[in-house]
């Protein structure tokens, strides 16, 4: 019925190094021979630069302003858009599953983020803040971050994703509690002209983008680009449904995606204005919220829109100003069919809408302070919720709010030494409903040398409950009846990060981390199987090791491993948290293939990313089996088209995802072997 219960260190010894590197080696001598007989064009592309200029790169989700890596309080993993094309990722979910410390679940209608081995069933990605081009994407009902096919922007437009980890309320206020996810878009000038782009996959999938992007005669950098996108599905069998009545237990054609993207940005002077709008309609086959099974009415449709205007100044040789105008709209809509009785179409609608402003000075006027303050406001206009059924007619729920958001925050980047620089912020919030919180940051840097930076951090962060929360109570199949009462949530996070680059080609980076979360907000049965509630629970621990080295060479080749180990757990229950992995893996292997001498072909560049995730537990306490995924990926230019043909889940291994209280199933099986074959032309 609900839309939404888902349920210091020193490097490692040169030898050690090589013999890791054997077997990636053997692997590109393999793929080298199965494809040497393709013909490519050499590119260069940032997957080509040294590791030191990457390593310079300017990252500004960490403090709200231009640093890098290395300066940043924050371990920060980023994926360019070189990545992007090269491992041939296809939403934003497969882009951060790829970053250290972070996995994907998915329930064959939403993708959802798991951090450092926290992923509470029932959780739309409420806990992670989303940002494009640093302005907030989560909605106002569930503080979703939408980061699968519901994400309303094409791929081709990101030039990287940022994401830091731990507690930013400090900067950021509510929602920034695991981390923060910041999206930032390609500019018109690296389009340069018009592009068209189409793809082709398995279960019927197929994808059409046209975008252009130009400077005009003043100056002006403009980017416009449209994207659909289509996927038929495959035939889904569920265990639980296997009965003659039920079709055997296989849901037919109902796990189809539509989706429409739209996307507009202009950037004059310091002007920059943004137009993001997306809707995505999806068959819910796995008859969710206690649904009819197999009935084809059954679906979800999410549309959005962002609207945003930022402007950027510098008032003086030491004082920077940037002030954002920015407004959103969310529906969603939920058709569901039960028989209780008679059958009835049961319709599930929520409206959103607000708009915000942010403004942030940043000063270097005092020596060796670096100061940062700024305030956010949001007002939201529009928050209602409708359950109804259409036939014959009947009204469940009419719930309708408005609220305020409001943030003061002020940071100190303060030099103590040349080699030692402390981090500290604080931040006031208050939001509708809830009562006002201050959320302190501290970080402490010191570059052991110029290479190598070891970072000691500090912070906590908060989430007060959302309207779908607070206001969704439906005493019907799959609804929520009960929640009052609910407190917001709050994490305490310390970190201790060493980031080491000892060449311009080469990386390691180690971590260790200890989160404390009190009232967390969760979801469970509310006496049988199709009734939810929402509860505070006991504290929950997170703590774990993570490691990261990357190594390239002048050839091309490019090797990342990261490892990450968490114990995510209640102290107060003897059984582990759901869909919380022990471990996790990740390795990603790259290089070119050149042509044999006078054959007179092109190179092209082919990946292999393999994907590690731990056994996990489901909500009935079953573990599901660790996996490993395998991916690979060629692409090349041929008579002027770029082709990317990618294979995603290359050995076919079998493996589920666990699944919420509102699925009637323990674990959602996903895909198996899977192609896709992309092609891309710039007039």
């Amino acid at each position: 019925m609900a839309r939404g219960s888902r349920n210091p260190q020193r490097q490692p010894p040169r030898q050690r190094a090589a013999r890791l590197l054997m077997v990636p080696r053997v692997l590109a001598l393999l793929c080298a021979g199965a494809a040497a007989s393709v013909q490519a064009q050499a590119q260069v592309a940032m997957v080509d630069l040294p590791l030191e200029q990457l390593m310079q790169m300017q990252i500004t989700t960490a403090s709200r302003y231009a640093q890098t890596a290395l300066e940043a309080p924050a371990a920060v993993s980023v994926v360019t858009a070189d990545d992007i094309r090269l491992f041939g990722y296809r939403t934003l979910a497969e882009v951060l599953g790829s970053m250290r410390g972070l996995y994907i679940s998915y329930d064959r209608a939403y993708h959802y983020l798991g951090t450092r081995g926290f992923a509470t069933p029932g959780d739309y990605n409420t806990r992670v803040l989303l940002l494009v081009n640093g302005v907030r994407f989560n909605d106002n009902i569930y503080d979703q971050a939408s980061i699968g096919s519901d994400f309303p922007l094409d791929l081709d437009l990101v030039d990287r994703v940022e994401f830091v980890p731990g507690p930013g309320s400090a900067v950021y206020g509510a929602n920034a509690f695991f981390g923060v996810v910041n999206v930032i878009t390609r500019d018109g000038r690296q389009l340069a002209g018009p592009q068209v782009s189409t793809e082709v996959g398995s279960h019927g999938s197929a994808k059409l983008r046209f975008s252009v992007g130009t400077v005009d005669a003043q100056g002006g950098d403009w980017l416009l680009s449209a994207t659909r996108a289509a996927t038929r599905g495959a035939d889904q069998y569920y265990p639980a449904y296997d009965a003659p009545a039920n079709h055997g237990g296989v849901a037919q054609r109902l796990d189809y995606d539509r989706s429409t993207q739209l996307f507009a940005r202009m950037h004059r002077e310091g002007l920059t204005l943004t137009l993001a709008h997306g809707e995505r309609t999806k068959g819910v086959p796995t008859a969710a919220f206690s649904q009819v099974f197999n009935d084809p009415r059954s679906r979800f449709i999410d549309k959005s829109t962002r609207l945003a205007a930022e402007y950027t100044a510098q008032l003086q040789p030491s004082l920077a100003f940037t002030g954002r105008l920015h407004a959103g709209r969310y529906q969603y809509v939920g058709d569901y069919v039960y028989d209780y009785p008679p059958v009835t179409l049961n319709r599930d609608v929520s409206n959103g809408q607000w708009w915000g402003t942010e403004w942030q000075w940043v000063s270097t006027a005092l020596a060796r302070h670096k100061l940062s303050w700024g305030l956010d406001y949001r007002r939201d206009t529009r928050i209602e919720q409708l359950n109804i059924d259409l036939d014959p007619p009947a009204q469940h729920l009419d719930a309708h709010r408005k609220g305020n958001v409001l943030g003061l925050y002020v940071q100190d980047e303060f030099a103590l030494s040349p080699d030692l620089t402390l981090h500290a912020g604080l931040r006031w919030g208050k939001q509708s409903g809830s009562a006002g919180a201050i959320h302190p940051r501290l970080g402490l840097v010191y570059w052991w040398n110029a290479a190598t930076a070891l970072k000691l951090l500090h912070g906590t962060a908060y989430r007060p409950p959302n309207a779908y929360e607070r206001d969704y109570r439906v005493d019907l199949p799959g609804g929520v009846v009960e929640g009052a009462g609910l407190r917001s949530e709050r994490v305490r996070t310390t970190e201790l990060a060493l980031e080491h680059a000892p060449t311009g080609a080469s990386r390691v980076l180690l971590t260790a981390f200890r989160s404390a979360v009190t009232d967390l907000i969760a979801q469970d049965a509310a006496g049988s199987t199709d009734r939810l509630t929402f509860g505070n629970t006991r504290a929950v621990q997170v703590h774990g090791l993570e490691a990261e080295a990357e190594q390239r060479w002048q050839g091309g080749q490019r090797l990342r491993m990261a490892y990450g180990w968490q114990k995510a757990r209640d102290p107060s229950q003897p059984q582990p948290l759901t869909n919380a992995p022990r471990h996790l893996l990740k390795v990603q292997w790259s290089d070119t293939l050149r042509p044999a001498p006078g054959s007179g072909g092109t190179a092209g560049r082919y990946a292999i990313e393999a994907i590690g995730i731990g056994s996990r537990s489901t909500l009935q306490g079953t573990r599901l089996p660790a996996h490993v995924l395998t991916h690979a990926t060629y692409s090349t230019r041929i008579a002027d088209v770029d082709v990317s043909v990618g294979v995603y889940n290359l050995f076919n291994r079998r493996y589920a995802d666990p699944a919420s209280f509102d699925i009637r199933e323990e674990a959602i099986r996903q895909d198996g072997r899977t192609y896709r074959l992309k092609l891309t032309y710039a007039f």
